[in-house]
């Protein structure tokens, strides 16, 4: 289930990562591959390789001798570099090196952990034939290394030099500083063209672009709402609950951004579905723990599912529980113990790594379940064609989890939870566990097993997974688009024109 989400959450941003961390990433890229070919032109990987870490190894340092930055790879190694080197010039070449890895341990360094693939999916840089390093695209690549290139402007000689020689002094770092993340003007070709490429427009952008360009819209309709600059959290649960945390309608607009909103409702709904299911996990490993000796599988489930049971009134059977489930107004009000914020919310506090999951929690988990199993039901139409899609043996979703539940409508209550706990909990472990091991040789089993008994071996708790939203907002906030205090004229000038 994790897996879905994952899937539905990458077509839901294209082109920026959860580790793509900062906009000016992209364009020092594009002129980095434009500079290397220019001056460089060797196209051994080794020397490349060498080019890109001796660069961010330098706008780490920039990043740091201008202070206040964030998202930048190697900021601890460079914080620690200019504590040391307080005067003179700054050796980092051997910090580079792969041999010596002091300031980013990952072999490609930002680039290949992060930011590579995303540049290709917007087109920014691309492959040619004659060999292994990527160029500029003819389009967005090539103005935007222009455009960076004129920012550069008279430091452009002295960058370079930085980079061939791998030593700066602290005056040029202090020179070098209007370089940095946050140091896009609001006015000039470089941050014109960034939301260019994030919004799609004059035939940039790339790949699967107009679906980008649909969630960042969205995301720009709830800052001008709330009237500051949204978190991730609001974003994805306004947009599944269509209210904001205080009750206001969330309007997305036009047929398009409407169903863009509503595979952000799809995708919350899996995500909700997926830690739920983890959260009962994680109380099934804790009441294992009760038994270090081990114990019997079918004991272990029926034991879980009648302390479960025995927490209040059982209904009759899991259709009845279902049918008697509070349903909230807004599920993103934090004030309605009813509201799957609310449910969450606990859930997911009661259920961390520290944390012993009690029965009282796991019922709150299947009381989320439930909610979600009805409302999936009320109006499946669009989510089961986003989610039919996936191949139902290898990635569960909510639609094939809601396929289950129907099938328990009738059993008795502690009948349908053990069920759920044996066939969509300690079965779906069990076998996620073995295909990793057969497939990547990771040993993840959460359980050992010895003559019939099941013993604890380790715990592991609910996450829900992480969709792009920060550094999508973060992006807009670099371009100017969104500030502390919502939209800025800029981005209200771009929601208009969208």
């Amino acid at each position: 289930m994790q897996s879905t989400s994952i899937n539905l959450y990458q077509s839901l941003v294209p082109g920026i990562g959860n580790v793509t961390l900062r906009m000016r990433y992209y364009g020092l890229y594009a002129w980095l591959s434009q500079s290397y070919a220019r001056r460089v032109g060797d196209t051994n990987p080794k020397s490349w390789q060498r080019y890109i870490r001796r660069t961010e190894a330098l706008y780490a340092l920039i990043a740091a001798r201008r202070g206040g930055e964030t998202g930048v790879a190697g900021g601890n190694w460079a914080r620690r570099k200019l504590s040391k080197v307080a005067k003179g010039s700054i050796d980092f070449s051997r910090d580079a090196e792969l041999e010596r890895p002091n300031y980013f341990a990952v072999t490609w360094g930002a680039y290949g952990l992060a930011y590579g693939s995303q540049l290709s999916q917007v087109r920014i840089l691309c492959e040619t034939a004659a060999h292994g390093i990527p160029v500029p695209s003819e389009g967005a690549g090539e103005k935007l290394a222009t455009a960076f290139e004129q920012e550069l402007g008279e430091l452009a000689a002295p960058f370079q030099r930085s980079i061939e020689r791998a030593r700066v002094t602290h005056s040029d770092l202090e020179r070098f500083g209007r370089l940095s993340p946050s140091g896009i003007r609001k006015t000039g070709a470089e941050r014109s063209l960034y939301e260019d490429v994030l919004f799609a427009r004059d035939g940039l952008g790339g790949d699967d672009a107009d679906s980008r360009r649909a969630s960042l819209v969205l995301i720009l309709k709830l800052t001008a709402q709330l009237k500051r600059s949204p978190t991730p959290d609001d974003v994805r649960w306004v947009l599944y609950a269509g209210k904001d945390g205080n009750g206001q309608p969330f309007y997305a607009g036009g047929a398009a951004l409407q169903n863009q909103q509503r595979r952000w409702h799809d995708y919350h709904a899996n995500d909700l579905c997926h830690v739920t299911l983890e959260a009962l996990l994680k109380f099934t490993l804790d009441k294992l723990g009760e038994y270090p000796r081990g114990i019997a599988a079918q004991v272990l489930i029926r034991r879980c599912a009648d302390d479960i049971a025995g927490t209040g009134t059982a209904p009759a059977s899991w259709g009845a529980f279902v049918r008697a489930v509070a349903e909230a107004p807004n599920a993103y009000d934090a004030q309605s113990g009813a509201s799957e914020w609310n449910l969450a919310q606990e859930m997911l506090a009661a259920s961390g790594a520290l944390e012993i999951c009690s029965a009282d929690t796991a019922l709150k988990a299947l009381v989320l379940l439930a909610l979600l199993h009805r409302r999936f039901r009320a109006d499946s139409g669009a989510a089961t064609s986003e989610l039919a899609q996936f191949d139902p043996v290898a990635f569960h979703s909510l639609l094939t989890e809601s396929r289950f539940l129907d099938q328990l409508t009738e059993e008795p209550f502690a009948r349908a939870v053990a069920r759920i706990l044996e066939e969509r909990v300690m079965r779906r472990h069990l076998w996620v566990a073995m295909r990793k091991l057969r497939h990547q040789g990771d040993y993840t089993f959460l359980v050992d097993t010895d003559d019939g008994l099941l013993r604890l071996r380790k715990k592991d708790g609910p996450i829900f997974t992480n969709p792009r939203l920060g550094p999508a907002i973060r992006f807009l906030r670099d371009i100017h688009l969104i500030d502390d205090d919502g939209l800025t004229p800029r981005g209200a000038k771009v929601l208009q024109s969208s």
